[in-house]
Formats: C-alpha cells, sequence, structure tokens
C-alpha cells in the first residue's frame, strides 16, 4: 500500500493523509515550525483511498499526533505547562495590565477546550464536505453551525495593543497565533462551502474582527515587541501571503451575498442589472487594489514563502491565493452559485446542469476573468496535464479544484458566446488574441502525454472546439485527485458536459440532453 510520509527532524517517519498536512500548517504558526529546513513530504507512489481514510481515522482518535509529528509537544502537554506557568508567576499578569484580560481568556479551562472542539470540528468538515456519500456530506453541513459558536464563543474580536515586550510572553503569543489561525481558517473553510455548494455564509466577513497572520519568517525572540500585526478587516497596505488569503475569502462572500440580494443574471428581464454593475464596479476596484498589494508584497518581500511557484516547500498558499482571486473575478462575471451545481454529488446531474446554463453576456467587464481563467489553464499545462493529474495532491488542493471547475465553466461558455458572436461581426482584437492564447494552451495540453489526448481537429481554433477541448483538459486534471471522492464525480460531470456540448454543435439543429441517474 502507498502512503504519504513526513520526516520530522529526528528523522522518524509517520503516516499523514493530505488532511493532517493541512491542519498541520492550520494549527500552527507558519515557520515557528521548521519543517521547510528540518523534513519533509516524501511519496512512495499514488495514495488510494483506503490509505487515505485509515490516516485520516488516526488523526481524528488524537488530533495532538499531527503536532508531534512535528516534533512538538502536544496541545494538551503545551496547555498544562502554560496554566502552571500563568499561575506559578502572578506578578506577570499585574505588570501587562493591558492585555490582561486577553491573556486571561486564553488560559480558562473553558476556552481552551472550545478551542479543541473547534479545531476538531474543522478536521471533521475539512474530511467530511468533499465525500461523495450523501450521509457523511450531510454531516459536514450539520457541523457548521457548531464550529461557527465555538470560534464565536474564543471570541471574533480582539484588541488592537500588541503583546508585551517581556520575553516571557513570547509562548503566549505562539499560543495566540495559533488560534487565531484556528478562527480564521474556519472562517475560511465555511466561506469556501458556500462557494462551492451555494449556501449562505455561516460566519459573515463584518462579524471577523481578529489580527490578520502575520508573516514570521523573519521573527526572533530579540524584536518581537515591534512585529507588526494588521487588523482584519482593516489590513496594512502589504499583508501577508496568508493574510491575502483570508481576505480574499472575505472578498469573495461579498461578492456572494450580493448576487444573494440581487439575484442571478435573467437575459428576458435586465431590470437589475444596473445594479449588478454597481456590484461589479465596487467589488473590482478591490480586486485591482489587491491585485496592486500583491505586486507591491511580491517585490518586498522576495521569500519563499511569497512564491507563487505551486511546487514551493514551503507551501503554495500564494499560488492558492492567485487561483482565488481569478474565482473572484470570474463570479463578478458568472453567478455559478445559484445554479447549485455541486448539490446532487451526481457526475450526470451536473453535467445537465452546466448544459442548462445560458451563455454569457457579452460586455467588456469579462476580460479580466477571461485572463484569469486562461492564464490559470495555463499553469498545469506547462507543468505536464499527466504529471500533475496523476501527483497534483502534492502540490494541488481541494480549493484548486473547485476553483478548476469554475475557470472550465467560465471559459467554455465564454468560447461558445464568442463563436455565436463571430457569426454576426469580427473579433475584436482583445478576443482573437485571447483566442490564439487558448489555442496554443489547448493544442500544448492535448499533445502532453505520450499518446495525444484526442485526435488533432480539423481547425484547432475553431471556438466551439475551443470550449469542448477546455472542458476536457480541466476534467482530466480534476479527476486526477484521488483522495477526495467528490472531486471525480466532478471530474466525470465536467466530462460528461464537455461530450454532450460536442455533440450539440456538431449537429446545431438538435440539443442533446443529458441522461439523468436513476
Amino acid at each position: 500500500m502507498s502512503s504519504l510520509t513526513y520526516v520530522n527532524e529526528a528523522g522518524a517517519g509517520q503516516k499523514h493523509s493530505d488532511l493532517c498536512h493541512y491542519s498541520q500548517a492550520v494549527l500552527l504558526p507558519a515557520n515557528i515550525v521548521k519543517c521547510a529546513e528540518q523534513g519533509g513530504w516524501t511519496n512512495s507512489g499514488d495514495l488510494d483511498d483506503s490509505d487515505v481514510k485509515k490516516q485520516i481515522d488516526l488523526a481524528f482518535e488524537n488530533v495532538d499526533r499531527v503536532l508531534q509529528a512535528a516534533g512538538l509537544k502536544g496541545t494538551r502537554e503545551r496547555d498544562r505547562v502554560e496554566d502552571e506557568r500563568m499561575l506559578s508567576s502572578p506578578v506577570e499578569l499585574e505588570t501587562s495590565s493591558h492585555q490582561n484580560n486577553a491573556i486571561t481568556s486564553h488560559h480558562t479551562s473553558h476556552y481552551r477546550d472550545t478551542m479543541r472542539d473547534a479545531r476538531c470540528a474543522f478536521l471533521l468538515i475539512a474530511f467530511a464536505t468533499w465525500q461523495k456519500e450523501e450521509d457523511i456530506a450531510r454531516e459536514a453541513f450539520d457541523l457548521q453551525s457548531f464550529l461557527a459558536r465555538c470560534v464565536r464563543e474564543c471570541q471574533l474580536e480582539e484588541a488592537a495593543q500588541p503583546l508585551n515586550a517581556d520575553a516571557t510572553d513570547w509562548r503566549a503569543w505562539i499560543q495566540q497565533e495559533t488560534d487565531r489561525r484556528v478562527k480564521l481558517f474556519s472562517f475560511a473553510l465555511l466561506t469556501l462551502q458556500s462557494l462551492a455548494f451555494g449556501t449562505s455564509p455561516v460566519i459573515l466577513t463584518d462579524e471577523v474582527r481578529v489580527r490578520l497572520p502575520y508573516a514570521v519568517s523573519g521573527c526572533s525572540l530579540s524584536h518581537h515587541e515591534t512585529s507588526p500585526e494588521a487588523g482584519f478587516p482593516n489590513a496594512y497596505p502589504v499583508p501577508s501571503p496568508l493574510a491575502n488569503y483570508i481576505l480574499l475569502h472575505a472578498l469573495i462572500q461579498q461578492i456572494l451575498l450580493a448576487y444573494r440580494t440581487l439575484g442571478p443574471y435573467n437575459e428576458v428581464n435586465k431590470t437589475l442589472m444596473n445594479g449588478q454593475k454597481e456590484i461589479m464596479r465596487i467589488a473590482e476596484g478591490l480586486l485591482i487594489l489587491f491585485s496592486s498589494s500583491q505586486q507591491r508584497a511580491s517585490r518586498l518581500d522576495r521569500s519563499l514563502a511569497t512564491s507563487l511557484d505551486p511546487r514551493n516547500p514551503n507551501g503554495p498558499v500564494t499560488f492558492t491565493s492567485t487561483a482565488l482571486l481569478g474565482v473572484a473575478y470570474v463570479r463578478l462575471g458568472l453567478d455559478l452559485g445559484s445554479y447549485r451545481i455541486l448539490r446532487s454529488r451526481d457526475a450526470k446531474e451536473i453535467a445537465s446542469r452546466l448544459v442548462q446554463m445560458p451563455t454569457l453576456p457579452a460586455g467588456p467587464y469579462l476580460l479580466p476573468a477571461i485572463l484569469h481563467a486562461t492564464h490559470a489553464l495555463s499553469i498545469p499545462v506547462k507543468l505536464g496535464v499527466n504529471f500533475v493529474a496523476q501527483s497534483h495532491a502534492f502540490v494541488w488542493s481541494v480549493q484548486h479544484s473547485l476553483c478548476g471547475l469554475e475557470f472550465a465553466i467560465f471559459l467554455s461558455k465564454w468560447l461558445f458566446c464568442i463563436a455565436d458572436c463571430q457569426t454576426r461581426r469580427p473579433l475584436d482584437e482583445h478576443e482573437s488574441r485571447l483566442v490564439t492564447w487558448i489555442t496554443d494552451i489547448v493544442e500544448e495540453g492535448r499533445t502532453s502525454g505520450d499518446d495525444d489526448l484526442w485526435s488533432r481537429p480539423p481547425s484547432p481554433s475553431d471556438c466551439f472546439y475551443l470550449g469542448y477541448a477546455v472542458a476536457k483538459l480541466w476534467a482530466r486534471l480534476i479527476r486526477g485527485d484521488k483522495q477526495w471522492l467528490l472531486l471525480k464525480v466532478i471530474g466525470d460531470g465536467l466530462d460528461i458536459y464537455a461530450d454532450t456540448c460536442e455533440r450539440n454543435y456538431a449537429q446545431p439543429e438538435t440539443v442533446v440532453s443529458v441522461p439523468t441517474s436513476n
């Protein structure tokens, strides 16, 4: 049986699933655990479902093992030592009166128990949400309110003061940073569920008044007094990569709520278009501001943490944020959430919903989304479609697969729209360049394996063909993830959708419907 192994500082290997790898990044401050310097992930083959489930079950039995695998004490042991330190040093609390209440609340028994419950619920939701079985998936949504209650009880609002400069508060800072990340990633995970399944957000953006994670790549005990901390939602102009990731979830949630208020675009009744354009104007201004802050961050910080390389050993946080930024632009042009694509968890039903979606409304405001969607496809094509499909569990995440689904739908619908426009007018300069770029990407992806993925078409630049090919490439990439069964269903559904579109446009006088499952 194949396995995914993490080698810690002592060199001892311990099996963990992709979920454990993700939870380690969530529960611990970045670079406090020097995983990149002291060890790394190794793979002894493709992971199968039984191996992953066994490792995840092992993680659920004792969440502390995730920390122990990194060479740290378990949370219970750390809490016990910290409680003894706080009780034996009452003078320290008096000398830091400006943060007395915050520190005390972080060390009460109820607070620590609630944070442990939140971490456990987070892991369960992160695992169960992406399963194919309806019963398991239902439990993930049942746990939403429990997770939200836990993080609310542990306070979603923080004081603005930094920690005391006293070196004895360093451990307290680590604990607070850990808890802060649990809260923020809980918000991000619940927002991701809303994005994927079209449900209402459980934790709203305006509830979260927590300082954003600080990039601790340069932190040392000698200068932690001056470490800046950006507040959420009021962040510094150049936040850390992890802070950018959280901010993007907040921005996406605002777009989802705006469309939920106004309703989806309707080609027949265009009374809502003015309101939608206002949303697009405001949100696009925020996106431009966010993009410029990312560019400044890349110029100011050349560390590995901000690398856009998906194979970055320190974790593809910035790479993931770039994908989410593209989804934010896509959602401005096409409200996919209103179609409830993933509600059924059935490939044929997913394909049927995709086929029934209307064409994109024409407009220049689609250009940023098209550029992001095209660029997102070019990255795995450059790496190799088969390579990414077979091993992308180590550089790819569930979020990338969900983003890929949105990019595939958006780009294929746009190409079908352009193909229809070609019958009435010539393409403008931007459209012609985009079609040429997409043609090159599709042809490179088609021939990237030992054998061509499909035969060469008579006209490689035909927009009908390109719309089909884009969906086929993304279907192969998404279906390659063997750890999460829902992603295989999504890939199969996208494949059926592409085949149906090919038949429809090959015979335009007839419309082929997707047969539904019994």
